[in-house]
């Protein structure tokens, strides 16, 4: 199992956002992608899917622990009225995301940040 990268400690309010409350009762948060333990500084790009239930930590509390963790890339996909929009950022000198773009329901593009990729959102459910 991966040790943590930082200790996290839940807010003096009461904690309402699901997907962070099931955190380990030693308080250390970690990065599971695909279900496999991992260092966040081994983390190139997070991907969120934003969904009404989760607008609040997609757009706040999430990029704040990626940043904070040191992830250099974080990208939200939101469900827009003619299909899906990405919203790609990029870690500025550690502490916050910068827009790098938007790329729109009908916007094929070819991106080379955090590596050469060619993203097409027409293609993906709406």
């Amino acid at each position: 199992m991966a040790q943590p990268t930082y200790e996290w400690r839940p807010p003096e309010r009461p904690w309402q956002e699901q997907d962070l409350s099931g955190l380990p009762e030693d308080g250390n948060r970690y990065e599971i992608p695909d279900g496999m333990w991992t260092q966040a500084e081994d983390v190139a790009l997070v991907v969120e899917v934003e969904s009404p239930n989760s607008r609040r930590q997609d757009r706040f509390t999430k990029p704040a622990l990626y940043a904070e963790a040191g992830i250099p890339h974080y990208w939200r996909v939101e469900r827009g009225d003619f299909g899906p929009v990405v919203y790609r950022y990029e870690l500025v000198k550690g502490v916050h995301y910068d827009l790098l773009g938007t790329i729109g329901p009908d916007d094929p593009v070819q991106v080379d940040e955090p590596w050469p990729m060619r993203l097409d959102p027409s293609v993906w459910p709406r």
